[in-house]
């Protein structure tokens, strides 16, 4: 079975209509402070490379380990 990437996984939750976008976390590596987590609400837009958020960073996607919704984990790098 083929494996999602993270951004694929990313906009299955934000464009199928049966999954609530804000209920989604990212868990991504930060340079500086270790492992953060973002809310979906903070998501502008997904891009090609790079999560774009409101408050006008770009986080690229290789940096993403972890996305979960509704508290479960749906994706993890491997």
């Amino acid at each position: 079975m083929r494996r999602f990437s993270a951004r694929e996984m990313l906009n299955k939750l934000k464009w199928d209509p049966r999954f609530d976008f804000s209920q989604c976390v990212i868990v991504c590596v930060d340079r500086f402070h270790g492992t953060i987590e973002i809310n979906a609400a903070e998501i502008e837009s997904i891009g090609h490379k790079f999560l774009y958020l409101k408050d006008g960073r770009a986080l690229p996607q290789h940096r993403i380990i972890e996305i979960r919704y509704g508290g479960e984990v749906v994706w993890r790098r491997p």
